[in-house]
C-alpha cells in the first residue's frame, strides 16, 4: 500500500511539473505570437489553468473570445466559451457557467455541426441539473431529444429520454419519470434497458417504503420482465444494428453517386458558360468591325462629297470671271461708239447721245443686276444641296452621324439657356447579320429603309431620327424627360415587333433593342451618347427585344421586355 501511495505521489508531482513546464512555455510563446496564433496560445493557457486556477483560466478565456471575435474565428470563440463555463462550474457559479455555455451553443448553431450542438445542449442540461434547476435541465434535454429524433439516432434518443426521466425522478415526479423510461424502451437499447431496469427497481422500493404495495408490485413486475428480456433484446439489437449499417452504406453509395452526377452537371454547366462567353466575345468583335467599316464608308463618302462641292464652286467661279471679261469688252465698245457719234455730230446730237448713253448704262446695270441675282440664287441652291447631301445618309435619307452631332450640340446649348432636358434613343436591329446572311444585302438595305420610315413616322415633328452607323439608329427627342423617352422607345419597339416585312415574297419578323439616356444636367455630349450605348449593350446581353434606360450617376434602371411580358 505504501508503494502505491509513493507511485501516486510521484505521478501527481510529475504531472504538476509537466503542467508547470507547459504553462511556462505557453506564456513565453504568448509574448511573441500575434493574430490567429495568439488565439490558439490563449485557448491552450485557459485549458491548462482550468484545474490549477479557474479564475486565471477565466481571464485567458475572455481574452481568447475577444480576439476570436475580432478575427471571426468561430471555432476558437466556441472553445473559449466552453473553457470559461467549465471554470465557473468548478467554482460552483452555475449562473455564469450556463450563461457562457448558452453563448457557446449560439456559436455552435452558427457553425452548424450537429454533434457540437448536441454536446453543448447536454452540457447546459448537466449544469442546470447540478444547480438543481430540473425544469431548465429538462428543457434542454428535450431540445437534444428533438435533434436526435430528426437525425434518427436511436441510441441518443433513448439516452435523452432516460436523462429526462432521471431529472423528473430527482424532482420527485416519479409518474412522469416512468413515462419517459417507458418511451426509452421503444428504442431497444440494451444499456438504456439496464438503466431503466434499475430505475424500476428503485421506484418499486420507493413505493414499498411508502406502503403503496400495489404500485410497488406493478414496478417490480416491470423490473422482472425487463431482467428476463435483456439478453433476447441484445440479440435483436445486433440484427437491427447490422440492418441499419447495411441501409446506411446503401444510402452512402447513393449519395456518392448523386455527388458524381452533380460534378458532371457542374462541368457541363461550366462548358456551356464558356461557350456563351466565347459567343458574346465574337458578337462584340463583329459589332466593332461593323462600326469601323461604317465609319470608313462614311469618311470616303464625305471626301467624295467635298470633291463634288469644290468642283461646282470652281465651275461657278470660272463662269463669273468670264462674265466680268465680257462686260468689260462691251463697256469699251459702247465708249468707242459714243466717241464716234460725238465727233460726227457733237453739237446737234449731244442731247440724243447723252440720253442714249444713260439708257444704255441703265440697261447694262439692269442686266448685270439681273444676271448677278440669278447667279447668286443658283449658287445658293447648289450650296444648299451640297449641305443637305453632306448631312444625309444616302440609303435611309435620315440625318447622318455628323448632322446628329450638330443637332445634339444645338440641344446642349439650348439646355444651357432654358434647362429643358432632352433624351437620346440608341437602337440596334437584333440579329441583323443573320438577315443579311440568309437573304442578301439587298434585303438588308430594304429593312434599313423600311425601319427608317417607320421610326420617323412614329416620332414627333420636332424629334430627329438619324442613322448612327450600320444597323444602329439614334433618335434625339428635344424637351423630353427619361420616362417620355422610354415610352416612345417602347412604342416603336412594339410596332416593329408587330409588323411583318415582306421582301421578294419572304415574310420577315424583326425586333429591336433600345438604350435610353437623358441629358438633364451639364455633361459632355459624348458621355450622354456613351450612356445610351451602354444601356443598349446591357439590353443585348439580357436577351434583346427590350428597352433599357439609365440616368447619370445613378444605378441603371433596366426594364426588360420579351414577347410574353410587358415592361414594368
Amino acid at each position: 500500500m505504501k508503494y502505491i501511495l509513493i507511485v501516486l505521489l510521484l505521478f501527481t508531482l510529475n504531472n504538476s511539473l509537466y503542467t508547470s513546464t507547459t504553462i511556462d512555455s505557453l506564456e513565453s510563446k504568448l509574448k511573441i505570437v500575434v493574430a490567429e496564433e495568439k488565439i490558439k496560445v490563449l485557448n491552450s493557457l485557459s485549458k491548462e489553468y482550468l484545474y490549477i486556477s479557474p479564475e486565471q483560466s477565466i481571464l485567458y478565456g475572455l481574452q481568447t473570445s475577444e480576439l476570436a471575435i475580432k478575427f471571426h474565428d468561430d471555432k476558437h470563440e466556441h472553445e473559449a466559451y466552453n473553457n470559461i463555463a467549465n471554470s465557473y462550474a468548478l467554482l460552483k457559479d452555475y449562473d455564469e457557467s450556463t450563461f457562457y455555455l448558452e453563448k457557446a451553443l449560439k456559436k455552435s448553431e452558427q457553425i452548424g455541426q450537429v454533434d457540437i450542438i448536441l454536446s453543448d445542449i447536454y452540457r447546459i442540461a448537466e449544469v442546470y441539473s447540478c444547480s438543481k434547476n430540473h425544469t431548465k435541465s429538462i428543457e434542454f434535454y428535450n431540445k437534444a431529444l428533438k435533434i436526435n429524433e430528426i437525425t434518427n439516432n436511436r441510441s441518443e434518443v433513448a439516452l435523452a429520454l432516460n436523462r429526462i426521466g432521471l431529472e423528473y425522478k430527482k424532482d420527485d415526479q416519479y409518474k412522469k419519470a416512468s413515462e419517459f423510461f417507458l418511451r426509452a424502451l421503444r428504442y431497444e437499447d440494451e444499456n438504456v434497458r439496464v438503466l431503466v431496469r434499475d430505475e424500476y427497481k428503485q421506484i418499486s422500493e420507493f413505493y414499498t417504503s411508502r406502503g403503496e404495495d400495489e404500485k410497488a408490485l406493478e414496478y417490480y413486475k416491470l423490473f422482472s420482465t425487463m431482467q428476463d428480456s435483456i439478453s433476447t433484446l441484445a440479440r435483436s439489437h445486433k440484427i437491427s444494428d447490422m440492418q441499419y449499417r447495411y441501409e446506411d452504406e446503401k444510402r452512402q453509395r447513393e449519395i456518392e453517386l448523386l455527388q458524381k452526377e452533380n460534378e458532371i452537371r457542374d462541368l457541363e454547366l461550366q462548358q456551356l458558360t464558356l461557350q456563351k462567353e466565347k459567343q458574346e466575345t465574337e458578337f462584340e468583335t463583329h459589332q466593332r468591325m461593323q462600326q469601323i467599316e461604317a465609319l470608313t464608308s462614311e469618311k470616303e463618302l464625305n471626301e467624295a462629297q467635298l470633291k463634288v462641292t469644290q468642283y461646282e464652286k470652281d465651275k461657278i467661279q470660272i463662269e463669273i470671271t468670264s462674265y466680268q471679261k465680257d462686260k468689260e469688252i462691251r463697256d469699251l465698245e459702247l465708249e468707242n461708239k459714243a466717241m464716234q457719234i460725238k465727233t460726227q455730230n457733237f453739237t446737234q446730237k449731244a442731247l440724243i447721245s447723252a440720253i442714249a448713253v444713260i439708257m444704255i448704262f441703265a440697261f447694262v446695270g439692269f442686266y448685270l443686276a439681273f444676271t448677278n441675282d440669278r447667279t447668286n440664287k443658283a449658287l445658293n441652291i447648289a450650296n444648299t444641296k451640297l449641305e443637305q447631301i453632306a448631312k444625309t445618309d444616302p440609303l435611309t435619307d435620315l440625318s447622318n452621324r455628323r448632322d446628329m452631332i450638330e443637332k445634339m450640340e444645338h440641344e446642349q446649348k439650348r439646355f444651357g439657356r432654358n434647362g429643358k432636358s432632352f433624351v437620346l434613343l440608341m437602337s440596334d436591329i437584333d440579329d441583323f447579320k443573320k438577315i443579311n446572311d440568309d437573304n442578301g444585302h439587298d434585303c438588308g438595305d430594304f429593312i434599313l429603309e423600311s425601319l427608317a420610315r417607320q421610326m420617323k413616322s412614329s416620332a414627333r415633328k420636332q424629334d430627329i431620327t438619324g442613322r448612327w452607323g450600320g444597323e444602329e439608329f439614334l433618335m434625339l427627342l428635344p424637351e423630353t424627360d427619361i420616362d417620355g423617352g422610354f415610352a416612345l422607345a417602347d412604342k416603336i419597339r412594339k410596332d416593329i415587333e408587330a409588323t411583318s416585312y415582306v421582301f421578294s415574297e419572304n415574310k420577315l419578323e424583326l425586333t429591336m433593342t433600345f438604350g435610353v439616356s437623358v441629358y438633364d444636367r451639364p455633361m459632355d455630349i459624348d458621355q450622354c451618347i456613351k450612356m445610351a450605348d451602354e444601356a443598349l449593350y446591357r439590353g443585348k446581353k439580357q436577351g434583346k427585344n427590350c428597352v433599357v434606360m439609365t440616368r447619370p450617376k445613378d444605378k441603371p434602371i433596366i426594364i426588360g421586355i420579351d414577347k410574353s411580358a410587358e415592361s414594368v
